[in-house]
């Protein structure tokens, strides 16, 4: 299915940063379309930590009210899906999803986080982000009592279990 607009921006990715461009863009009367699956990275995590005026709210609250305040700008459309395939094309950027859409946007933001790889230790991924986590500035001071394990792969890649 091919759509005839033209967007702005496509923004790839409707969690944190995605919204936050998307507030930016639809606030400067920019007409963009936000493309995101629904599965945040931190959808695990019980509590946030370290955000301002949100501290001890969980990711789904913080989203939620994220996303309802960016949908006041009626420049900005969301699509529920994922992007499977994009090329430059001569209007700019054609974007696909899983479902066959296709978009067009003149510019392209990905917001699309991160992808976590655990390693092969049974029970890993269920605890992660409740018991093993990985930033001691965003979960540190809730396990600050207690004696860590630290597992490092590399110097940029550090777990902490607890």
């Amino acid at each position: 299915m091919k759509e005839n607009r033209i967007y702005d921006v496509i923004i790839i990715g409707g969690s944190y940063a995605g919204l936050s461009a998307a507030m930016v863009l639809g606030r400067s009367l920019r007409d963009v379309l936000v493309i995101d699956s629904g599965i945040p990275c931190n959808r695990q995590t019980p509590h946030s930590h370290n955000f301002l005026t949100q501290d001890g709210k969980t990711p789904l609250e913080i989203a939620t009210i994220a996303k309802q305040q960016v949908e006041q700008y009626e420049s900005i459309i969301f699509e529920n899906g994922v992007v499977t395939d994009g090329r430059f094309a001569s209007e700019g950027f054609e974007i696909c999803t899983e479902e066959g859409n296709i978009y067009i946007g003149r510019k392209l933001i990905f917001a699309t986080g991160v992808k976590d790889i655990f390693p092969d230790i049974k029970g890993f991924s269920a605890c992660w982000g409740i018991s093993v986590i990985h930033c001691p500035y965003c979960h540190g001071y809730e396990f600050k009592h207690q004696k860590p394990v630290l597992l490092e792969k590399g110097i940029r890649q550090s777990i902490y279990l607890h």
